[in-house]
């Protein structure tokens, strides 16, 4: 409607001053085109190639070719873009883009410099575009070089440990080990503590936690978990709840 009035008020203007009807005609179709492709022009680009399904199993860090994608991790020339491209979204920066690579699957990308983990993701809504995209990305205090995937969003580099792009406060990396259990089930143990996402369990005994797949205690979404001296009742996502130990 803004547009509209815009007009309307200038054709006003142009027939107080006996403009000719040609020339009003001009400057209002000029006026449109111009306004309406400033709004509407975004960078959206075609035939990006997203190889995350083909790769994500073979645990293998990857370069990215141009107009290739993994984990919304996109090349296109010598930029890198962090999540969906459109709304001229600007490509992400600090990235050495010739050392660049990604764990497909996994979320974590690398270069030579630093480690990079989609630890915050915002979005913008243009009346005419939306978008959502990777904003801080560092992996603060990790180690490109040594740096591991463990699993269940959880990795090292010898001296610390993360949970999805984020360090874990006073973790041992070198002895850190990820629990195997269920989907949702993220327990790990390093030679002090227990953690459960990026939290101490601070009950349990880190020596002797065990989860045991096999108890039949485990219906649905109930897991046992326990130690030399206690056990407890796990729901994910985060309920633990002690029970008498067998």
């Amino acid at each position: 409607m803004y547009i509209f009035d815009v007009i309307y008020k200038l054709v006003a203007i142009l027939k107080k001053i006996r403009m000719k009807k040609t020339f009003i005609f001009i400057i209002l179709i000029s006026f449109v085109l111009t306004n309406c492709k400033s709004q509407t022009e975004y960078f959206a680009p075609k035939g990006i190639i997203d190889k995350t399904e083909v790769l994500k199993n073979k645990s293998e860090w990857t370069e990215l070719n141009n107009m290739e994608s993994v984990d919304k991790y996109t090349r296109i020339g010598d930029s890198l873009f962090g999540g969906e491209i459109a709304c001229n979204v600007k490509p992400l920066s600090g990235i050495d883009t010739k050392s660049f690579k990604v764990l497909a699957g996994t979320k974590y990308a690398k270069d030579k410099n630093h480690v990079f983990y989609p630890i915050e993701i915002k979005c913008i809504d243009y009346q005419d575009c939306g978008v959502c995209y990777y904003g801080k990305i560092i992996v603060e205090s990790a180690n490109p070089k040594t740096f591991k995937y463990l699993g269940k969003d959880y990795a090292s580099d010898g001296i610390n440990a993360f949970f999805r792009g984020i360090q874990i406060k006073d973790a041992d990396g070198k002895s850190f080990k990820v629990i195997n259990g269920p989907d949702y089930f993220y327990f790990s143990v390093d030679k002090n503590n227990v953690y459960i996402h990026s939290d101490i369990f601070k009950s349990a005994d880190a020596k002797t936690f065990y989860y045991n797949k096999d108890d039949k205690r485990n219906i649905g979404d109930v897991f046992i978990i326990g130690d030399k001296n206690r056990e407890w009742e796990f729901i994910p996502p985060s309920s633990i709840k002690e029970i008498e130990k067998k």
